[in-house]
């Protein structure tokens, strides 16, 4: 196991750092003068041998590391640079608390754990503290990382482990009321293709801890993650993705995510997108009777209504599950924000629209377990097309080539992972006037760019598939001349031509791309031209679809209370669109995608339904593709 490490990527900032210090050494002065006696190299952890400790009359002190907190790069700079008051933490790691005790606490981890964007190297960890209210304090908190669980809860669906095992490094990271008490922290020096358990606590007593005195500590529930294989690790045979979208919290309760966490072998949970939605109860969906009303109960417009509801989310316990046993890759939709963003004119406050998306972009950063490799800015200059340009005038200039949530995950030689962003980096606005419109773009330029290129890296570095996570469907729907959605890329015609043609001419073969947003399951062969597709043979078509069944969303017919349809739907649609060989669209649940060196296999379970908990699943249907044929080569459908 080689030593971690956590780079500090502001060294330019040293004088304002000092300066930050002595601001904020007087509130921290009690702490600081006792840590400071024994100090601790910031950028080394031994793993070999157990954490530098001391004893203090009854204390028994372990002295750690002070680690960045990622969502500080989010918040203003004189907050961001709080955290770097001190190098090193003392933690008395003898105090011990009740059940009943820790219970009755003050302090809590209310929120669960998670971890995510995992790499062969590294992973991202988060938890959030919950304080009494109005607390205004700061807190350290400790992160212990373990290559063994104990006392597994077989209660729940994936056993997960109540503690860790024997800690083999631990560090500590500030957090405080700036950042809503969230920690996020990016584990480095891992070992690929490995397991590890990790948990967090914090002093029960943070006064007692500033102080000297003696303190217990409060354990946050422990989480398992892992890292990936190698990329170039050519013994990797199978990947199990598990894929989900749209979970309308006052819709019903997250039976798939509990679905999903019974099931050992997933490797990886992919979110791609409305992890949350932004209404009022009643607007779409109404939570009442099942517990579930939306707080705030008030659509979003604020940082601290962003926060409330992530928050809100968190608590769930099925969410809560899942996020402890797998490792999560996320990307937004619109309800992260707002519905249909890329309208802009169908909300009923369109014209905050501007002012939600920095802050929602900062709470979604704090809640969630993503890596951004620098802050991101809204970039307004790329909706070149939109008719709202006044209200632009007061929007902050854009950073340029930034790389924003886009990003890619190599598991060995086996698939390469490209997850988009399709709602708001780059994207021109959603309108009928323009669907023609030859420079109109679904990702912005930069992107696009990305995407052809990592497309063509992974064919030279000869990686077997390509899966492609995508907020909305690609697929063309229009076959009889009529467009269903211009919100999906058949909106964006010319975009989408841009990235077929690419893939085409540059011989890029076993592309699978993954789609949530509408509500229904689905599972298409994608011709670049209906006109030269053949149905029968699957002849023309480049690659594959498949679309996640919501979470707890309703299908489009039953959201304009027309789901008695559903039935005759399912009959007509796949005789006007020929290329769509698999369709649902009344159920909810998730889809299981087992990629292997010869095909891959998608899977669509389905839940009994969401007014009540429960964990069981059913499978509904089976569609696989097989390696080099750019179709759907076999489908079996189960009855409901």
């Amino acid at each position: 196991m080689h030593g971690l490490t956590f780079q500090h990527k502001h060294p330019k900032r040293t004088l304002f750092i000092a300066a930050v210090f002595l601001v904020t050494s007087a509130q921290l002065l009690p702490v600081a003068y006792k840590t400071r006696r024994w100090s601790l190299d910031s950028l080394r952890i031994a793993t070999s041998a157990a954490p530098e400790s001391h004893s203090l009359g009854s204390l028994y002190l372990e002295t750690l590391p002070v680690h960045e907190n990622l969502v500080y790069q989010h918040a203003a700079e004189h907050e961001f640079y709080r955290q770097w008051s001190r190098d090193s933490v003392a933690f008395n790691v003898t105090g011990t608390y009740s059940m009943m005790e820790q219970e009755a606490s003050q302090i809590q981890f209310n929120h669960g754990v998670a971890s995510g964007d995992p790499l062969h190297d590294s992973v991202i960890l988060w938890t959030k503290l919950t304080p009494p209210p109005n607390t205004a304090t700061s807190f350290y908190v400790k992160y212990s990382i373990s290559l063994s669980g104990k006392n597994l809860d077989t209660s729940l669906p994936g056993s997960p482990a109540t503690a860790i095992g024997t800690s083999i490094f631990s560090g500590a990271v500030l957090t405080g009321p700036e950042v809503d008490f969230t920690v996020k922290i990016d584990v480095k020096g891992l070992s690929p293709k490995t397991v590890y358990y990790f948990q967090f606590s914090t002093p029960q007593d943070p006064v007692a801890h500033a102080s000297g005195r003696d303190y217990a500590m409060i354990y946050s529930p422990a989480g398992r993650t892992q890292t990936l294989p190698s990329p170039d690790d050519a013994s990797i045979s199978s990947v199990e993705f598990a894929v989900v979208s749209c979970s309308n919290l006052p819709r019903g309760f997250f039976n798939a995510y509990s679905g999903i966490a019974g099931k050992p072998d997933v490797d990886v949970v992919l979110h791609l997108g409305d992890y949350i939605y932004e209404y009022r109860n009643g607007q779409y969906g109404d939570g009442s009777s099942i517990g579930r009303t939306p707080r705030p109960d008030k659509e979003l417009l604020e940082l601290d209504d962003y926060r409330d509801r992530h928050s809100q989310y968190k608590e769930d316990e099925d969410l809560q599950l899942l996020h402890r046993l797998k490792p999560w890759i996320v990307i937004w939709d619109d309800h992260e924000f707002v519905d249909d963003i890329s309208g802009y004119a169908t909300n009923s406050l369109p014209n905050e629209t501007y002012s939600r998306i920095p802050v929602a972009m900062r709470a979604y950063f704090e809640y969630l377990p993503i890596r951004v490799e620098r802050t991101y800015t809204f970039k307004p200059a790329h909706l070149s097309l939109q008719k709202e340009r006044n209200l632009l005038a007061d929007t902050e200039v854009y950073q340029t080539r930034t790389r924003a949530i886009y990003r890619n995950f190599q598991f060995g030689t086996l698939v390469d992972l490209l997850m988009l962003d399709t709602r708001i980096h780059g994207r021109d606005i959603n309108e009928w006037a323009t669907v023609n419109d030859e420079e109109k773009t679904m990702l912005g330029y930069d992107q696009e760019e990305w995407l052809v290129g990592s497309l063509r890296d992974s064919k030279a570095r000869g990686a077997a598939w390509r899966v492609i996570g995508n907020q909305v469907v690609f697929a063309p729907m229009d076959h009889w001349g009529f467009m269903f959605n211009t919100d999906a890329w058949d909106g964006y015609p010319a975009s989408r031509r841009r990235i077929m043609d690419a893939i085409e001419s540059d011989s890029i073969k076993d592309v699978v791309v993954l789609t949530g947003d509408v509500h229904t399951s689905f599972a298409f062969d994608v011709p670049k031209s209906l006109e030269n597709y053949n149905p029968s043979t699957g002849a023309g078509s480049l690659f594959v679809e498949f679309v996640t069944p919501p979470v707890s969303s309703p299908s489009p017919l039953e959201s304009i209370h027309l789901g008695f349809l559903n039935t005759a739907a399912e009959t007509i649609f796949p005789m006007m669109e020929p290329h769509m060989k698999f369709m649902d669209l009344s159920r909810r649940g998730y889809m299981i995608l087992k990629v292997g060196l010869e095909r891959t296999v998608c899977e669509y379970w389905y839940v009994r339904g969401v007014l009540q908990k429960s964990t069981k699943s059913r499978l509904g249907a089976v569609v696989e593709t097989e390696r080099g044929s750019g179709r759907i080569t076999r489908k079996q459908i189960f009855m409901p």
